[in-house]
C-alpha cells in the first residue's frame, strides 16, 4: 500500500511543503475521529487541466464509535461525480454537509472540511457517520462533538494543524486517556470519566467541572504556554509517590486567538515505573559486563606472569596466544559495558582487535600494517564475541603464516549484505602451500575458528589465494539469519 506522501506526491502533486501539512495532520487526527464518533477520510484530488479526480491519502476510524468501512480504503481513485460533497469543498474553499443513501435503510452523513495552508485549499477531510435518529444524547458526546465542530473551523482557517507542535514520544493522542475541556479564562467546563479518575490518583478529589485548571496540578505552565505559543503543548508530572502523569493541551483558536483548549490525562505511572526497571536493568548488565572485563584482565595478568617463570619458547607462546584470546572477548565485554544496547557496530570491535594483535606480533624487524575496510553493521552481543576471538586468530594465523620472515599488509574487509556478513582477511605474504583444505587443518588457530563458524554461527570459512598476486584471502561467512538480535530484527549498516 502506497504511503501518504506517496499518494499526495503521485496523484495530487503536492510539493514537500503541503505533504508535510498533512502528515503532520495525520499524526493527530485519531484525536479527531475520537471527538467525531466518525470514520475520518483524507481526499486529495490532481491539479487544475486534468481529469481532477479525487484519491483517497488516508483513514482513520474512532475508538469511540462503530466504523463504517471494513476494507481498506487507502490508495482508491474516485471520479468526481463519486464524490461530490468533496468537490464542493475544493470548489467552495469551506466546508460543506450532506446526506448520502448506501442502502434503502441507511444514510450517511457526510460533513466535508477543507484543509487549508496559507489560503490554499489542499486536501478535504471527510467525517461520515450513519445518520443519527436524534441528537445526541450524552453531555460527553454532545462536548465531543463541539470540540471536533471547533477543530473543524481551525482547519478551515489554515490554524490546525499546529506548527513547531510537541509530540508524544510514545503513541498519538486519544480521548480515551481522559479529557478536560478548558475555556479561555483557565476554567475547566467539562471532565471525562477518565480524566476525572486520573485527577483523582494525583489527590484532586473535589469537583472538577468549574473549578480552574491552575487547581489541578497539572502545571498551569503548560496552558499559558499553549496559548502563548498557539501550539500544542506537553508536560508531565510526577509526585512523590511516583503517580506520574502526561498532560497533552491542544489549544482552540479563533482567528489567532485562544478561546479554549482541550487537556489529554494520562496516567504513566505503570508505564515510567516500568521505565525505572529497565533503566535499573541496563545499569546492572553493564556493570556486569565491565566486571567480566576486569576479570578477564586480571586472567590475562596473571597468565603473563606465569609466562615468565617458563623456561620453554613453546609454553611462553602458548600462554601468549592465550592472552590474546582472552583480550579479544574483553574488548566485546568493554564495548558492551559503554552501551545500552546489546547489538553492537562489529566495525567498532573491530578496529581494538587489530590493535591488540598489532602491539603483540609487529616489530621493527618484521612490520606489519593493518588496515579495515568496509562496514559490519550491527551484530548481537554473543555472536560478536565469538567474531571477535575468530578475527583474533584470523589476524595471528596471518602474521604467522604469511610473514615468516619479512613484514607485509594485512587488510580487513567487511561487507553486511542482506543475506548475511562477510569478514574477509586478505594478506600479501607468501600464500598457501598448492592443495590446501582448511578442513584439514590440525592448527589449534584454525580448528577454533572452524568449531566457532561452522558449530556456532552457522557460517563457513574458506583460505583461498590472492587472486592475480601473492598472499591468501581467509574469508567467514555468517547468515543473516544468525545475525538476529533478542527482539528478532536483523540490523542492516546505518
Amino acid at each position: 500500500m502506497a504511503t501518504l506522501p506517496e499518494l499526495a506526491r503521485g496523484h495530487a502533486a503536492l510539493d514537500e511543503a503541503r505533504v508535510e501539512h498533512l502528515q503532520d495532520l495525520a499524526r493527530v487526527w485519531g484525536l479527531l475521529a475520537d471527538l467525531s464518533f466518525a470514520d475520518l477520510l483524507l481526499y486529495a484530488r490532481k491539479p487544475a487541466g486534468s481529469d481532477r479526480t479525487l484519491v483517497l491519502l488516508g483513514h482513520m476510524r474512532p475508538t469511540t464509535g462503530t466504523t463504517l468501512y471494513r476494507a481498506a480504503l487507502v490508495g482508491q481513485v474516485f471520479e468526481p461525480r463519486r464524490r461530490p460533497l468533496i468537490v464542493e469543498a475544493f470548489e467552495a474553499d469551506e466546508a460543506v454537509e450532506g446526506i448520502v443513501d448506501v442502502g434503502s435503510d441507511r444514510s450517511v452523513h457526510v460533513t466535508a472540511v477543507p484543509v487549508r495552508r496559507h489560503g490554499e485549499t489542499i486536501a478535504v477531510l471527510a467525517r461520515e457517520r450513519l445518520q443519527p435518529a436524534d441528537r445526541p444524547g450524552s453531555e460527553q458526546e454532545r462536548t465531543y462533538l463541539t470540540v471536533f465542530d471547533r477543530f473543524a473551523r481551525m482547519l478551515e482557517r489554515g490554524e490546525f494543524p499546529y506548527h513547531d507542535e510537541e509530540r508524544l514520544r510514545h503513541r498519538t493522542p486519544r480521548v480515551g486517556d481522559g479529557l478536560l475541556l478548558v475555556d479561555a479564562d483557565g476554567r475547566i467546563e467539562f471532565a471525562s470519566p477518565n480524566a476525572v479518575s486520573t485527577l483523582h490518583r494525583i489527590g484532586v478529589t473535589r469537583g472538577v467541572t468549574g473549578a480552574r485548571f491552575d487547581d489541578t496540578g497539572l502545571g498551569s505552565s503548560m496552558l499559558r504556554s499553549a496559548f502563548a505559543r498557539r501550539t500544542a503543548v506537553i508536560d508531565e508530572m510526577e509526585r512523590p509517590d511516583e503517580v506520574a502523569v502526561v498532560s497533552h493541551c491542544f489549544p482552540l483558536l479563533d482567528g489567532g486567538t485562544a478561546t479554549g483548549a482541550i487537556v489529554l490525562v494520562r496516567d504513566v505511572t505503570e508505564l515510567r515505573r516500568r521505565d525505572r526497571q529497565l533503566v535499573s536493568k541496563d545499569a546492572t548488565i553493564r556493570e556486569i559486563h565491565h566486571r567480566v572485563k576486569n576479570n578477564l584482565q586480571t586472567i590475562s595478568s596473571l597468565l603473563r606472569l606465569q609466562a615468565r617463570r617458563l623456561s620453554s619458547d613453546e609454553a611462553r607462546a602458548a600462554l601468549g596466544e592465550s592472552v590474546r584470546r582472552i583480550a579479544a572477548i574483553s574488548v566485546v565485554h568493554e564495548t558492551l559495558a559503554q552501551s545500552a544496547e546489546d547489538d553492537l557496530a562489529f566495525t567498532e570491535i573491530v578496529r581494538p582487535l587489530v590493535r591488540v594483535v598489532e602491539e603483540s606480533v609487529s616489530s621493527p624487524l618484521r612490520p606489519v600494517s593493518f588496515t579495515v575496510e568496509g562496514d559490519a553493521g550491527a551484530v548481537p552481543g554473543q555472536v560478536s564475541t565469538t567474531m571477535a576471538v575468530v578475527l583474533t586468530e584470523l589476524l595471528q594465523n596471518a602474521v604467522d603464516h604469511a610473514f615468516p620472515v619479512e613484514g607485509g599488509t594485512v587488510r580487513i574487509q567487511l561487507d553486511r549484505r542482506t543475506d548475511g556478513l562477510s569478514v574477509r582477511v586478505v594478506d600479501d605474504g607468501v600464500g598457501i602451500s598448492e592443495g590446501f583444505d582448511v578442513a584439514d587443518a590440525t592448527g589449534l588457530g584454525l580448528t577454533i575458528v572452524r568449531t566457532s563458524v561452522e558449530g556456532e554461527l552457522g557460517g563457513r570459512i574458506r583460505l583461498v589465494p590472492v587472486e592475480g598476486g601473492s598472499g591468501t584471502v581467509a574469508e567467514v561467512w555468517v547468515p543473516s539469519s544468525r545475525l538476529v538480535g533478542p527482539w528478532g530484527d536483523s540490523r542492516d549498516p546505518l
